[in-house]
């Protein structure tokens, strides 16, 4: 899970987050291609459900034109895990001000 905050308030749409699975698939942005584009918060929901080479993630996001902008990525079922590989996390602005914090959590195996 990983939190953007813009200090700047006006420069919300134009610092953005950009998620990247390993294989290059866009999950969470604000391009055409990218799986997650809007904010996951509906009438009776917080997550969208979205498949990535086979396997169902609930995402978890808050849109994009907000100061504090998070998102959350976990395996639909929670008898999964999600794949040790490299996801990349893009901070997408110019010279605008901004802090981004993340946090992993592991699961052992047993």
């Amino acid at each position: 899970s990983g939190s953007l905050f813009t200090t700047s308030r006006g420069d919300e749409s134009i610092v953005n987050l950009q998620v990247t699975s390993s294989n290059g698939v866009c999950v969470i942005g604000q391009s055409e291609e990218c799986l997650v584009k809007e904010s996951t918060r509906k009438q009776g929901q917080i997550y969208d459900v979205v498949e990535i080479d086979g396997v169902n993630y609930n995402v978890r996001y808050s849109g994009a034109d907000v100061r504090l902008e998070k998102f959350s990525i976990l395996p639909e079922s929670s008898d999964e895990f999600l794949p040790d590989a490299n996801w990349n996390v893009e901070i997408l602005k110019d010279d605008q001000v901004s802090r981004f914090y993340y946090k992993i959590t592991y699961k052992s195996v047993e």
